[in-house]
């Protein structure tokens, strides 16, 4: 996929974006691995078994408001990202990432917060990530593999891949997913020379990662949360809820509350 595919809609407004231009090169990129489309509202995603191993792509743009004056505006293209998925019968929890600067330490609390903890003693190839894991112990031997390196490289730091790529293993829910756990591997860009290639290389790569990770899985297997139960239609109402209402509110609190009890204190 050139650049001038990629990037012909950034900047204008998302229903002028090219999305159905772009979407014609994606489907060259996964229709051929066997992948079905399965499109969605301004997204794009794509199902099927590859090597026996359930893949769900999707591919949706980034966007951003843009003002015409203080009280009008509209969402604009700015880009595409995409997640990858495949399914496993390990259930246990390992993340690995590329923040930068403080969005480190907030990755660590979200992370610690969900019960995982730093992995340690790792090789030097991974000295620009950071690593949690449920069992820091099984997280670093499995991370320890070459094999397993190999397949990170080529996710994490593939020259052609934009920064800030992450890689989760999770348990989820059988209903939906058809296995306990699962990998996903998030990119927040699609690089300018997306091409067949590059999606068989992706698709292969974290295939192989879920095979390793089965031939010694961690002892204890790890419950999925009430959202990982949940439909991937319902846990996208939730985060959106959040988005909308749950920060605002949050604003609110933070800034009102303490005005309120100076007001209170004052008044006695």
């Amino acid at each position: 996929m050139s650049e001038n595919d990629l990037n012909k809609g950034v900047g204008r407004p998302l229903i002028l974006a090219g999305l159905g231009d772009v979407g014609a090169q994606l489907d060259r990129c996964f229709l051929p691995l066997g992948l079905v489309l399965e499109s969605g509202f301004s997204s794009r995603k794509y199902v099927g078994a590859v090597n026996g191993r359930f893949i769900t792509v999707i591919i949706a743009p980034r966007t951003h408001n843009q003002y015409i004056t203080g009280e009008i505006r509209y969402r604009k293209f700015a880009g595409l990202w995409m997640d990858i998925s495949v399914t496993t019968p390990v259930m246990t929890r390992l993340m690995l990432g590329q923040p930068k600067g403080m969005a480190r330490r907030f990755v660590a609390f979200v992370q610690q917060w969900r019960g995982n903890k730093p992995v340690p003693h790792l090789p030097a190839a991974y000295d620009e990530l950071v690593a949690f894991a449920h069992d820091p112990a099984w997280g670093e031997t499995f991370l320890r593999d070459t094999a397993v390196q190999n397949h990170l490289t080529t996710l994490l730091h593939d020259p052609d891949l934009p920064p800030g790529a992450a890689i989760h293993l999770s348990p989820g829910s059988p209903t939906h997913l058809g296995s306990p756990g699962r990998w996903m591997w998030t990119t927040p860009a699609l690089p300018d020379d997306f091409t067949p290639e590059s999606a068989e290389r992706w698709v292969t790569s974290l295939g192989h990662l879920a095979a390793l990770a089965e031939q010694s899985p961690p002892l204890t297997a790890v419950p999925p949360t009430w959202l990982e139960r949940q439909n991937p239609g319902t846990t996208a109402f939730l985060m959106a809820a959040v988005l909308l209402f749950g920060i605002p509110f949050l604003l609110f609190t933070c800034c009102m509350v303490p005005a309120f009890i100076l007001i209170f204190l004052s008044g006695k």
